[in-house]
């Protein structure tokens, strides 16, 4: 049991060092989530739910639920948002980011565009003390360890689309970096957000009529030093079908399987993980659904399968 508790607290102080930004292995299906650029850039409205289960069997390991939804709300503007709650042992993170974004239309056919994002989040940080267990009884450190004030801070996020093929982007998460004492101690402990830069990038390549490659990199690095990056590549059938895998660096190894039918989009991941955490979990369980809606238009339904005369086909 100590072997345990020594590898969960190892765990969580990891988490919170390497992974302040929740986990997602399916986030090449909705890259607001790492860039405010891309905001309002797809040509429907996506309401996207994800859950992931991380390190299954391990006790305290990382939980997460997010829901997004974003949208186009002029020509040339974008304007969405993320609501998130993060748990990891004792400690939870729970809050929203809200994004609005101005895309550039870079050429007359407008088939490359430019999205410049900015974001402000806030955020709630909590310590579940009854899932604590000391030495000493009446720590202070337990019975103050908790805060429920809600921490502001904001993003920024520059991206690159070409018509439903392929997309590049560079964001930055944590930019204003407030010290606040997230536990409340007599002796004041301040903890900071490191900032974390993106670098996200794919292509859709199209072999025949039925059948095509998806690609998608992404790479984060924070200012501690710390890095990550990981490479997926997808077989798609139709735009409703596809099949593949990603490799995060020295972490692990996802298989992902999904599909689409009529608005609803649906995928599934499974890492497999390479750490020494994986000697004591069963790996990572992700799943995600969304919900994509036609934009509103002069005199129509907002819902494509009401638009009798017209045939509802995003690309994924």
């Amino acid at each position: 049991m100590k072997k345990y508790i020594t590898i969960l607290a190892l765990t969580i102080s990891g988490v919170a060092y390497t992974q302040q930004i929740a986990l997602n292995s399916q986030y090449l299906f909705n890259e607001m989530i790492v860039n405010a650029g891309a905001t309002g850039a797809k040509e429907y409205i996506p309401i996207q739910f994800n859950f992931r289960k991380q390190w299954t069997s391990f006790p305290g390991a990382p939980t997460t639920q997010l829901i997004s939804a974003h949208s186009k709300i002029a020509k040339k503007m974008g304007f969405g948002g993320v609501i998130f709650n993060d748990v990891s042992g004792p400690s939870r993170r729970t809050g929203m980011n809200i994004n609005i974004a101005y895309h550039l239309q870079l050429d007359k056919n407008n088939m490359h565009r430019l999205g410049l994002g900015l974001g402000i989040s806030l955020t709630q940080h909590l310590i579940d003390v009854t899932k604590l267990t000391t030495y000493l009884p009446d720590d202070p450190s337990v019975l103050r360890g908790y805060n429920n004030q809600m921490v502001p801070d904001a993003n920024f996020g520059v991206f690159y689309h070409f018509k439903d093929k392929g997309f590049a982007g560079i964001s930055a998460s944590n930019l204003v970096q407030l010290d606040r004492d997230l536990y409340s101690f007599e002796l004041p402990i301040y903890n900071t957000l490191n900032r974390t830069y993106y670098v996200i990038g794919g292509y859709h390549f199209s072999l025949g009529k039925n059948f095509g490659i998806k690609t998608t990199a992404l790479s984060q690095i924070i200012e501690t030093g710390t890095w990550q990056i990981d490479g997926t590549l997808l077989g798609t059938y139709k735009d409703i079908l596809w099949l593949g895998a990603s490799y995060r660096h020295t972490d692990a190894v996802a298989f992902l399987i999904g599909g689409k039918a009529g608005p609803f989009k649906f995928g599934y991941s499974y890492d497999y993980t390479l750490s020494d955490i994986g000697k004591y979990s069963s790996g990572s369980h992700e799943i995600f659904l969304e919900l994509q809606l036609q934009r509103p238009e002069s005199g129509s339904a907002s819902t494509p399968w009401m638009k009798r005369n017209r045939i509802f086909k995003p690309r994924i």
